[in-house]
């Protein structure tokens, strides 16, 4: 049709064709942003988990918290779980004196022996050395994503996951390596563990060595993680918040509310009596990961982190 035979614009033809771009222009932002949501939340997840799991050198762990001081017999538990972060500060609690350990041996007993071992590692005279890095999906992304993309997001973090080859990891021998590489990383001791922070204490006795396993109550995700706060803060080498935020580059100011919780601790280690040196290590525990992207989706996911260490005394 020529523009000499164009029908008239009328005020009312004018406000339908404004509300119908209206519409669209609402459709169109709110499916479009939601989508760039999801798809950047999965994004930030995946690339978290490929830093996290498979660069890990370039993480840089918080520094602690200081103002929180802190023949198979089995000890029973003593209360089971708790979430609360300010639970199991212990400033207060005394742990018994012990140089050897029973089967009548107590939880605080056992406990005590533990803490008097594990913190020698890292001030002894002794090489450790990293031995397995076994990385896990501890189960389901959560939140508001659409259900079809969940899948999606799981197999491409299934992806990342598996063992790790640790064979290119030195050895530590010096304070400071050990201090790097040991849990907690990056701090000068490795428990500081009271009886309200665990859930179960067992030692057996195996001859010549004890294996002990401790088992550490949860934390609730939460944004204020550190190291010697909580529970497992007090003998893992927690994922904090800002670590997550640094690894998330430019994506950062997108992204909010991003809390880790950290579940499912257990430490097992094997000690020479003789001595009460530790000489292996395996640390096991799940750390989960929120955070919003864009105001708009809401994501959670566990992971499962496994690590065991060997250590050789001069």
């Amino acid at each position: 049709m020529s523009s000499k035979n164009k029908a008239p614009s009328t005020p009312e033809a004018r406000a339908e064709k404004l509300a119908n771009k209206q519409m669209l222009r609402k459709v169109f932002t709110g499916t479009f942003l939601k989508a760039f949501a999801v798809c950047l939340a999965i994004l930030l997840v995946c690339s978290i988990v490929y830093i996290a799991f498979i660069n890990p050198n370039q993480i840089e762990f918080q520094a602690a918290d200081t103002t929180n001081a802190a023949s198979g017999a089995v000890v029973p538990n003593n209360g089971g779980t708790s979430t609360d972060p300010g639970a199991g500060d212990g400033a207060a609690e005394a742990l018994p004196t012990v140089t050897e350990l029973t089967a009548s041996s107590s939880q605080a007993e056992i406990l005590s022996y533990f803490n008097d071992a594990i913190n020698k590692v890292k001030t002894g005279n002794c090489t450790v050395t990293l031995t397995k890095e076994i990385n896990s999906q501890a189960g389901s992304m959560s939140g508001n994503l659409p259900s079809s993309l969940t899948g999606l997001a799981d197999s491409l973090i299934e992806a990342n996951m598996g063992e790790k080859d640790v064979s290119a990891t030195a050895p530590a021998s010096t304070e400071a390596d050990k201090n790097a590489i040991f849990p907690v990383e990056n701090e000068s001791w490795s428990s500081k563990l009271t009886a309200s922070d665990i859930s179960n204490a067992a030692v057996t006795d195996n001859g010549d060595t004890y294996t002990i396993t401790i088992e550490v109550l949860e934390d609730a995700p939460s944004a204020d993680t550190a190291h010697n706060v909580g529970h497992m803060g007090k003998a893992f080498s927690v994922v904090t918040p800002d670590t997550i935020t640094a690894n998330a580059g430019g994506a950062a100011g997108v992204i909010s509310n991003v809390q880790t919780g950290h579940s499912s601790g257990r430490i097992t280690v094997t000690v020479d009596k003789a001595t009460g040196n530790v000489l292996s290590a395996n640390y096991y525990f799940v750390w989960t990961l929120s955070l919003t992207a864009l105001s708009l989706v809401d994501v959670s996911i566990p992971f499962g982190l496994e690590k065991e260490f060997s250590i050789a005394w001069n």
